[in-house]
């Protein structure tokens, strides 16, 4: 009789659903880079697109902002503000899709990992390799969907480190007096601009964002870590592939988990007390 012969390990590597997913995550990337500047402008917007244009039309408007001594957006600064709203829904929805993909394809690597890890050193480490950079890349993916979200929540706070970048020399006058009225609000003073009010507030808001979105991410990070250290525990001694795969995730898990519960510690801190951050965000930490 004929002997059958078992497909070799390496012929179930999935290679369309990483070539598929790869070249998804490829387009993603290259709509994140150019669609948010082509889909928030609009009509006597679409200047704005150039980061220049930006920069200078926001320092302008926020100069007349603060001279204007009202809370309420002037309509310059609403523009600039409402333009900076719609750039960040679409940077974050790309990027949310963006996540799942690298997500998906994450896994799908570091199963084929686990399961045969190719027939070679070269394959294996060529696995390895891929798997960090897509775990990478998702982790960064994260980042900016927490991003985007601040800054669509509060786009007037999230805008603000632009100025960092602008040359108008009355913007200096400007930082100046607001440097002045924090200062002199902290001091305990009653009297200050209604401007400044706005600055506040929407700079609360973008704490606040962060601190909510903090919570749930260092709770799923905290339930990866316990799921992944049991698994960890159960893996006999000899499948040490397995072993180290779980360990250095189950590590990773557990700083990511203390990393965002600092970053809701940190945040919920600041939204309680803005003026000190607000202030050194003035003096120049942009």
């Amino acid at each position: 009789m004929r002997r059958l012969t078992s497909p070799s390990r390496s012929a179930v590597f999935p290679t369309r659903a990483v070539a598929a997913l790869t070249a998804l995550a490829g387009a993603l990337v290259a709509a994140l880079v150019f669609a948010p500047d082509m889909l928030a402008t609009r009509g006597r917007d679409s200047d704005l697109a150039d980061r220049h244009n930006l920069v200078d039309d926001l320092c302008d408007a926020f100069i007349g902002y603060w001279r204007s001594g009202k809370e309420q957006y002037s309509p310059d600064l609403e523009r600039v503000v409402d333009y900076w709203f719609r750039y960040n829904v679409v940077k974050g929805l790309i990027t949310s899709v963006l996540l799942i993909v690298l997500v998906a394809l994450a896994s799908l690597l570091w199963r084929t990992f686990l399961r045969d890890g190719g027939p070679g050193r070269v394959r294996r480490i060529a696995l390895v390799t891929a798997g960090i950079s897509v775990v990478g890349f998702a982790l960064f993916a994260l980042w900016t969907v927490v991003a985007s979200l601040q800054g669509a929540t509060a786009p007037f706070a999230s805008i603000l480190p632009l100025l960092g970048d602008a040359s108008n020399g009355a913007l200096a006058d400007t930082v100046d007096q607001i440097k002045q009225q924090l200062t002199d609000s902290a001091g305990g003073s009653e009297q200050t601009r209604p401007a400044l009010e706005g600055i506040v507030s929407d700079y609360v808001r973008f704490h606040v964002v962060r601190e909510i979105a903090a919570a749930p991410i260092a709770f799923v990070f905290m339930g990866a870590s316990v799921m992944l250290w049991n698994k960890f525990a159960r893996v006999g001694s000899t499948d040490r592939r397995t072993r180290r795969v779980l360990g250095s995730f189950a590590v990773s898990s557990t700083v990511f988990s203390l990393f965002f519960i600092l970053i809701f510690a940190v945040n919920r801190a600041t939204a309680a007390d803005p003026n000190p951050g607000l202030l050194n965000f003035f003096n120049g930490s942009w």
